[in-house]
C-alpha cells in the first residue's frame, strides 16, 4: 500500500473546462466545501484552435490565481491538467512554464497499452526538468477491458508499465461512460453503479489488478439534485469503500461536501487502527477499543495504515 497521505488526498475531484473564466474566483472566496480537488479539462474543445484558446484562457486564470495566493490565504487545491494526447503534454510544459509549480499533476485520458510507454516517457521529460514533482493519474480506457478473453493479460500489461513509474502515480481513475453506453445502462438515483454485473465485474477486476500498488478512485454518480441523491451517493461511496476505492470523482460542487463527510473516519476505526499500529501489539489479537471485533495486526495492519492517512486529509466523525 501507498505510505504517504499524498496519494489518498485527492479526494473528490471536480472537473472543470480549461477555458471557465469563473472558477478562480470561487477558489479565491472559497465558494466550495473544502478539501477537494479540480481538474481542468479540453474535452469541450473541437480543434487546435479552440484548444489554444482555451489553454490562453487556462494560463491568464492561473496566473490570476498565482497573484492572489501572494495577497491573501486561501485553501488552493490541488489542480489537474487532463490533457489531449501524449504529444500535449511537451505543449503544455514549453507553453505553461513555471505555472506548471500550481499544477499537481496530469490525467492521462484512453490510457492504454499502447500509449503508456510513450506517456510514461513525456512525463520523465518533464519531471528531470522539475524541481517539484508533477504526478500523474492514468484515466483507463474500459472500452479495450469488455474483451473477457483479453482483459486479465491487458490490466496487468498496464501494470508492468506503471511499475518503473509508480512512485509518480498518484491515483487510477476510471472511466465508465462509454461502457454504460454501449450497454445501454443507466441507473436510477436510488440505485448504483455496482448493481450492473458486467461493469460491477470490470470495476472489480480493475480493483483486484492494481490495488496492492495504487490508489484507485472511484467513478462519478450522476445525480447531485432532486429527491434522493444525497442518499443515492453516500449509498454509492459506501460500495466504493467496500470495493477498495478510495476518493470519487464528482460531476457539480454540490457532492463535494457528500464525499468529504463519507470519507470522514469513524472515530471506532482510528482508536482500533492506531492499537494495530502499536509496536507493543504487533503480534497480539485483542478486542477493540469497545469489544465488538477483534484487531488482529497480521491482518488489519494496510487497513489501519490506510485509515490514519485518511484521516489526516479528511478528519475524523466523533461517533
Amino acid at each position: 500500500m501507498k505510505d504517504s497521505s499524498i496519494y489518498y488526498s485527492v479526494g473528490a475531484l471536480l472537473y472543470t473546462a480549461a477555458n471557465n473564466t469563473s472558477i478562480i474566483n470561487d477558489i479565491i472566496y472559497e465558494k466550495f466545501n473544502i478539501p477537494f480537488s479540480l481538474a481542468f479539462s479540453f474535452d469541450t474543445t473541437s480543434n487546435d484552435v479552440e484548444a489554444d484558446k482555451a489553454e490562453n484562457i487556462l494560463i491568464k486564470s492561473l496566473d490570476k490565481l498565482y497573484v492572489s495566493k501572494k495577497e491573501s490565504n486561501f485553501y488552493i487545491p490541488k489542480l489537474f491538467i487532463k490533457v489531449l494526447s501524449t504529444s500535449h503534454i511537451a505543449h503544455i510544459y514549453k507553453k505553461f512554464g513555471s505555472l506548471l509549480d500550481l499544477i499537481t499533476g496530469f490525467i492521462l485520458p484512453d490510457f492504454s497499452v499502447s500509449n503508456a510507454d510513450i506517456y510514461i516517457y513525456e512525463m520523465q521529460r518533464i519531471n528531470s526538468a522539475l524541481s517539484t514533482p508533477v504526478y500523474i493519474l492514468p484515466e483507463l480506457d474500459c472500452m479495450a477491458l469488455l474483451d473477457l478473453r483479453s482483459r486479465y493479460n491487458y490490466l496487468y500489461s498496464i501494470k508492468e508499465k506503471l511499475e518503473a513509474y509508480e512512485d509518480y502515480v498518484l491515483n487510477i481513475l476510471i472511466s465508465t461512460g462509454s461502457m454504460l453506453n454501449m450497454l445501454c445502462v443507466r441507473h436510477k438515483v436510488d440505485e448504483n453503479i455496482y448493481q450492473s454485473g458486467p461493469v460491477a465485474q470490470l470495476l472489480s477486476d480493475i480493483v483486484a489488478t492494481f490495488a496492492s500498488n495504487y490508489i484507485i478512485s472511484a467513478p462519478p454518480f450522476e445525480y447531485y439534485a432532486g429527491i434522493g441523491w444525497q442518499e443515492g451517493l453516500v449509498n454509492e461511496i459506501e460500495l466504493d469503500r467496500l470495493h477498495g476505492f478510495i476518493g470519487k470523482t464528482v460531476i457539480h460542487p454540490k457532492q463535494i461536501m457528500v464525499v468529504n463527510d463519507a470519507y470522514k473516519v469513524p472515530s471506532m476505526d482510528y482508536d482500533d487502527a492506531l492499537l494495530v499500529l502499536d509496536d507493543k501489539k504487533i503480534y497480539q489479537s485483542s478486542p477493540n477499543v469497545n469489544g465488538t471485533r477483534i484487531n488482529e495486526p497480521k491482518i488489519h495492519y494496510s487497513w489501519a495504515m490506510e485509515i490514519i492517512l485518511l484521516a489526516q486529509y479528511f478528519g475524523v466523525k466523533k461517533y
